[in-house]
């Protein structure tokens, strides 16, 4: 498993369309939580402009595969932590946490 930290660049978003590129990501992590690469997706409370995303995926190389697709990825207007981790224990609760 792999959890994702993305923290965007201010700075690298082209003036005007910030918008449209977060329709645009919105999309892309929907698409993906739908078609389970994604079991966990949310932003930051405390920070904006960024957020996590936990994957099941089994190699580093297929994260990097997903995130290519991002289109913050491709213009480098975010930075990417990917971090492998093993989860010890999973509360079967985990989903009553959606939306807090």
């Amino acid at each position: 498993m792999f959890i994702i930290n993305q923290v965007l660049k201010a700075d690298k978003i082209p003036a005007g369309k910030g918008e449209e590129l977060f329709k645009q990501h919105i999309a892309w992590f929907t698409k993906h939580f739908e078609q389970g690469d994604f079991l966990l997706v949310g932003p930051y409370t405390d920070k904006e402009m960024a957020g996590i995303m936990i994957t099941g995926a089994e190699t580093r190389e297929a994260v990097e595969e997903i995130l290519r697709d991002d289109v913050y990825y491709a213009g480098g207007m975010a930075d990417y932590e990917v971090r492998s981790f093993k989860a010890a224990m999973i509360a079967p609760s985990l989903a009553d946490c959606a939306g807090k």
